[in-house]
């Protein structure tokens, strides 16, 4: 088997194993156990031309009626694909199944299945483990079949989990080393540390990184990561192309705008132009990107000979994928709470296509015995052990309650904290935060780290930049008046205003007790989830200068309550209304 491995500027050939082979921990492949099938499983027909299926049942046949006709329907709808695999191979056709995660933030425990409604409480699904599982029945069940399996991720790795935390992300990718990926792509939270972090992280863990459209000033890839790997899959050449966000050096560390960022449609044109020029044969290509769905269109639009792209970034929850012309689009939510497959067949004729399913699958049961991978599992228990050191350690006291707003009329006590500390870190005349990033409230008392987790579980950083006192009013407006996604919270600035029913009508806005004058700039601080836009709050992507300081805000929380807690005192938040309410 011939593979090329693209790094650096330069490429190599060799046979049998590469830096991209995968990587069966513990594998017992003379023994595989079955997996209990789900009605979610069963998969959705996704063929050009063909109508879509409705979104399947996510529940477990035990628990509902339409789960029993799938006990009946379900053995003969698996045998029955089988056995069309079989008949594919001995007819000239490839059966290829592609499986992939995106955005897993290090989440090591599974999370509650929130989409299960007729159960209190729902099922957990998914979590590092049973992901890993998952992909080893996979690969066992294809080898049996005689299809082939290519698995990969669509990036953002660790950041986001007391866990994915923990050694800055090591702990999380030595795991993923267990998991059997063949090729991931690089995330704009690998970067969150520094670009250097990032690549001490690769020699430690050396996952097959792929990143094709960020290069260093001398024109090569970073230490460690590919443009692009070349795999044969039963005689079919695939080309798989990583690319992540030309908006990175906005969202992550300031190390990397040292990079040159290209976008990922321009990157794919000029690596087949190379391949190309080098007589290197490629029958199928396959972007796995992390760009999130709105940009893999523009890449699916500019290469309409796609018929697949795998993503990434926008966590977004796709059962059966969306078109964009022929080209398939599938990313497979956050967290690790599901794996994405999509089964393809190929005439080995033509190397075309000529059908695909995709599907979720959603993962509620804990590996059997026998069925896991062990030292998956055993790296997932002491990522636990370790993160409760840490995550139940005391950082502080609070002297106040710490209460959450939804009121229209009135700033919280928790966001005038979040917002006073952001402008005291950057020198801000003000600072703004989104109400939905604070998820939860909190009592009087000793406050844990895990505590700041549920206040702030959002791995947010700050972002300094320049707004006309124009652009700042309209954003404000939009928050008073009800048309942003999510209420405001503010420090640096007050808002006169009167009661007109359930949202405020502005009279003026004040920063250091003068009126907010339109051409007149204003240093504002806010959080990269808001700068980017995000809740409708364009204003932001208007604005200049930016700046970000790759500070958590929930790091910033713990600094002030351990200043504090050193001096045997606690913290006593603001409770002061930032609104003034004029008759």
């Amino acid at each position: 088997m011939c593979l090329i491995w693209r790094s650096s500027g330069q490429s190599g050939v060799s046979s049998g194993r590469t830096p991209f082979s995968p990587r069966p921990i513990e594998m017992d492949l003379l023994n595989p156990s079955r997996p209990s099938l789900w009605l979610s499983d069963v998969p959705c027909l996704l063929a050009s031309g063909s109508a879509p299926l409705s979104p399947p049942s996510a529940m477990p046949f035990r628990t509902s009626t339409t789960a029993l006709l799938g006990l009946f329907l379900v053995p003969f709808l698996v045998l029955a694909s089988w056995t069309a695999a079989a008949q594919d191979q001995s007819s000239g056709k490839l059966h290829l199944i592609v499986l992939h995660t995106n955005d897993m933030h290090g989440q090591v425990v599974p999370l509650p299945a929130t989409w299960v409604k007729d159960q209190d409480p729902p099922p957990t699904s998914g979590g590092l483990n049973r992901v890993g599982a998952y992909i080893k029945r996979t690969r066992v069940a294809a080898k049996e079949e005689g299809a082939e399996i290519l698995v990969v991720d669509g990036g953002d790795w660790y950041q986001g989990t007391p866990e994915g935390g923990l050694d800055k992300g090591l702990g999380i990718l030595k795991a993923m080393l267990l998991m059997g990926y063949d090729l991931v792509t690089v995330g704009n939270h690998e970067f969150d540390h520094g670009v250097s972090h990032f690549e001490s992280l690769l020699k430690e863990a050396p996952l097959p990184a792929l990143l094709a459209n960020a290069r260093t000033k001398t024109g090569g890839t970073l230490p460690g990561v590919g443009e692009y790997s070349i795999l044969q899959r039963g005689g079919l050449s695939i080309c798989v192309v990583g690319m992540c966000s030309v908006q990175t050096p906005e969202m992550s560390h300031p190390s990397t705008r040292d990079l040159e960022w290209e976008e990922p449609a321009a990157t794919l044109t000029r690596i087949k132009k190379e391949l190309a020029e080098r007589t290197v044969h490629v029958d199928w290509w396959l972007p796995v990107t992390h760009c999130g769905v709105y940009e893999d269109k523009q890449l699916a639009k500019a290469h309409p000979d796609l018929d697949l792209i795998v993503g990434g970034h926008t966590h977004t929850v796709l059962h059966r994928g969306q078109r964009e012309g022929r080209t398939l689009i599938v990313q497979a939510g956050s967290k690790a709470r599901s794996v994405g497959r999509v089964d393809l067949w190929f005439d080995m004729e033509t190397k075309s296509l000529l059908r695909g399913e995709a599907r979720l699958v959603n993962l509620y049961g804990d590996p059997a015995e026998g069925e896991g991978v062990p030292a998956l599992a055993k790296a997932c228990v002491e990522l636990l052990r370790r993160s409760a050191l840490a995550m139940d350690q005391v950082v502080g006291r609070l002297d106040g309650s710490l209460d959450r707003s939804k009121d229209a009329y009135s700033t919280s006590a928790s966001g005038n904290l979040i917002t006073d500390l952001m402008r005291a870190r950057t020198g801000a005349q003000v600072a703004i935060h989104n109400r939905g990033g604070i998820r939860a409230g909190l009592e009087p008392g000793e406050v844990t780290r895990r505590d700041l987790f549920r206040i702030l579980p959002f791995d947010n950083a700050l972002v300094t930049l320049t707004m006309t006192g124009r652009q700042l009013s309209d954003l404000l407006k939009r928050s008073l008046e009800g048309r942003g996604r999510s209420g405001l919270e503010f420090s640096g600035i007050v808002a006169q205003v009167k009661r007109n029913g359930r949202h405020p009508q502005v009279v003026a806005f004040l920063v250091d007790g003068k009126k907010l004058l339109p051409e007149q700039d204003y240093k504002v601080t806010t959080n990269s989830f808001l700068a980017s836009g995000g809740d409708a709050y364009i204003e932001f992507q208007q604005a200049r200068d930016r700046v970000t300081d790759p500070i958590l805000q929930r790091t910033l929380l713990e600094n002030a309550l351990a200043k504090l807690w050193k001096q045997g005192q606690g913290l006593t938040p603001s409770i002061e209304n930032r609104f003034v309410v004029l008759p």
